[in-house]
């Protein structure tokens, strides 16, 4: 199989990509307007571009384009909080796929608009993409708590697509093992990790800047298993599908 390369937007602290190349989908890179974050990238992948402002993003050739555009207009907990803009990257996303040349595009959001999925999918059909959508949550994998979310899989091929639809149970239980073998979500672990529930929240004076916003990047990530599914449910259209 050859290898494969993503291109990865909207990157935050670099989960995704870190599942991605758990499934062996390189990251070419980033980009990703924070720069706490920002530093956090480049500790996980050092020499590995990143960018900061996706509508001038130069044209980065990749076989996958992944990311999940700010949900201003899709998050329901916006809409709850009164923070749905209606603002959108999306658009700009889907030209970074097409200057990509990517076979995949791969649009990561909350569920809770349809309506914004069926535009998505739209925009993808008409520029010439074959369009599949796949729901799971991080419990499925192994977390300890259910973040539920929409993947919407573009691909060039229709049969590359359907092997990755078939394969998502199988990409599942996958990972949920290697999650397990790594020991992930370990209880001793997880209660190592010294997070305070308030500092997530409003700012509250005694907590830092900095540790407000390393807890909001943590709120902001999926994690790595995540898009391992994807990625493996990627990785399997090339072993089982047709050869070039």
């Amino acid at each position: 199989m050859a290898d494969l390369t993503a291109l990865d937007l909207f990157s935050c602290i670099g989960c995704h990509a870190i599942g991605f190349e758990r499934a062996g989908i390189r990251p070419i890179a980033f980009c990703e307007i924070n720069p706490r974050r920002q530093r956090e990238i480049e500790r996980l992948f050092p020499g590995t571009p990143i960018y900061d402002d996706v509508r001038a993003l130069p044209p980065t050739k990749a076989d996958v384009v992944f990311g999940g555009p700010p949900c201003q207009r899709t998050s329901v907990a916006a809409a709850i909080h009164g923070r749905r803009t209606g603002d959108s990257l999306w658009p700009y996303m889907l030209c970074a796929g097409l200057d990509a040349g990517a076979e995949w595009i791969v649009v990561e959001q909350p569920p809770g608009n349809k309506a914004w999925e069926t535009k998505v999918s739209h925009h993808l059909s008409r520029a010439g993409y074959h369009v599949a959508r796949l729901v799971f949550g991080a419990e499925d994998v192994g977390a300890p708590y259910p973040r539920r979310r929409v993947y919407i899989v573009a691909c060039a091929s229709l049969s590359r697509l359907e092997i990755a639809w078939q394969s998502l149970p199988r990409a599942i239980d996958e990972t949920k093992r290697a999650a397990d073998a790594r020991g992930d979500w370990d209880p001793d672990q997880l209660a190592s990790i010294s997070v305070d529930a308030r500092s997530a929240g409003e700012h509250v004076p005694e907590f830092s800047r900095e540790r407000i916003e390393r807890i909001e990047a943590l709120g902001d990530s999926n994690p790595p298993g995540m898009a391992e599914v994807i990625a493996r449910c990627i990785v399997s259209s090339y072993q089982d599908g047709p050869r070039p």
